[in-house]
């Protein structure tokens, strides 16, 4: 995900369409998470926002960063910036998913052992993926208090969203690299990088004793390396396009989409209705948007300008709140789930609920607790400096 006010280091330039398409995003992955228990499949589609974040993160990271990136003297504050960035709000999502885990336990709705539970937390507080097992349930299971069906909760056990975190920061020590490339050289490694995802989305598929082509990877420990290919695509590809908009360069042909969002609500309701697609159609319809449409929308959307006053707050908000609310609304959601009364038989009323509520914790925690400390740590590490530009990624 992309910094919240994204304003440019060098070209003090605001991003407005962008702002907005990221908090829609973290809001789809949000309802995605809330709602998979249903039995008709609502948002299902909504993991590629995630392939979104990516190339949004690669795109506003080149932009803020290309030109002082170039000198090596720079390079170990960009680091020091990105994880002052990053960090305390993936500390304060650890730190409620931990509570969570904790009450899940006692519910009788998680199977794990102390050190099942250690182990977990002390990777995933350093950002490390924690390959083991975890028996936990789903949101429904969380209600019922049992473990009638368990859900992965991925390689990040506390807080499951925050393995594309770890993909994030090791997309931001890439682009050290990335941004000395011509937009051609990006644009072909990106394409290797989507051939390598798609034949072990084929692999992953196999595994699970289907035919057809995962694309959902990196978040749990059987498809954990296809995250560095994910990655790969969507952030290299956000870094070209970066790169082609800066130079005035047309989009490419196959990005043909762009052509056809005229403004702002218009890219809007084009997202949405990707996210709102009902199935696979095993695997094509994923690489399709991740091929024609979605680099597509981050290219127009960067040369788009909000429609009035209204759509500019509204997308100023939304680019705030979108990382904190990636970040804290999963853990929240167990809560929610676990105390809520009749919450297996009003899966949408709790859902909107838990909804509202990650959103007001994250707007509580980003203003009252991540943003002191991150003004405190770039004090103590820059100074009178800002503390940090840039740009999280986040999502599902």
């Amino acid at each position: 995900m992309v910094d919240p006010l994204l304003i440019m280091a060098t070209h003090k330039q605001k991003f407005e369409i962008l702002d907005g398409l990221r908090g829609i995003a973290a809001i789809s992955v949000m309802l995605m998470h809330f709602l998979q228990d249903l039995p008709i499949p609502i948002l299902q589609s909504a993991y590629l926002s995630v392939d979104v974040f990516f190339m949004l993160s690669g795109f506003i990271l080149t932009y803020s960063y290309g030109e002082q990136l170039r000198q090596a003297s720079w390079r170990g504050e960009y680091v020091k910036r990105r994880v002052i960035r990053l960090y305390p709000m993936i500390c304060i999502g650890l730190t409620i998913g931990f509570v969570s885990l904790v009450v899940m336990r006692a519910n009788a709705s998680a199977a794990f052992s102390f050190g099942n539970l250690a182990a977990a937390t002390g990777q995933n507080y350093f950002l490390v993926p924690y390959l083991g097992r975890f028996s936990v349930s789903g949101f429904i299971g969380a209600t019922n208090h049992g473990l009638q069906a368990v859900d992965d909760p991925g390689v990040f056990p506390l807080n499951p969203p925050a393995w594309s975190l770890f993909f994030e920061l090791f997309a931001s020590v890439v682009l050290i690299a990335a941004v000395r490339m011509k937009e051609r050289n990006l644009l072909r490694l990106a394409y290797a990088c989507l051939g390598a995802f798609v034949a072990y989305g084929w692999l992953v598929g196999l595994d699970h004793d289907k035919v057809t082509v995962i694309l959902n990877q990196g978040w749990a420990a059987d498809n954990f390396f296809g995250g560095f290919f994910r990655v790969g695509y969507g952030f290299l590809l956000g870094v070209a396009i970066a790169k082609i908009y800066d130079a005035g360069l047309p989009a490419r042909p196959h990005w043909f989409v762009a052509g056809l969002v005229r403004s702002d609500r218009m890219l809007f309701v084009v997202f949405l209705l990707v996210v709102l697609f009902p199935t696979s159609i095993k695997g094509m319809y994923a690489l399709a948007v991740l091929l024609f449409v979605a680099p597509a929308l981050v290219y127009r959307g960067a040369m788009l300008t909000p429609s009035g006053n209204a759509m500019a707050r509204i997308s100023a908000f939304l680019g705030w709140i979108s990382y904190p609310l990636y970040c804290v609304h999963y853990p929240i959601g167990r809560l929610v789930f676990a105390y809520a009364p009749q919450g297996d038989g009003h899966v949408v009323r709790t859902a909107m609920l838990a909804a509202c509520l990650s959103i007001v914790s994250a707007a509580f925690l980003a203003k009252f607790v991540e943003e002191p400390i991150r003004s405190y740590l770039g004090k103590r590490l820059f100074g009178n400096q800002a503390a940090a530009t840039g740009s999280p990624v986040n999502v599902a």
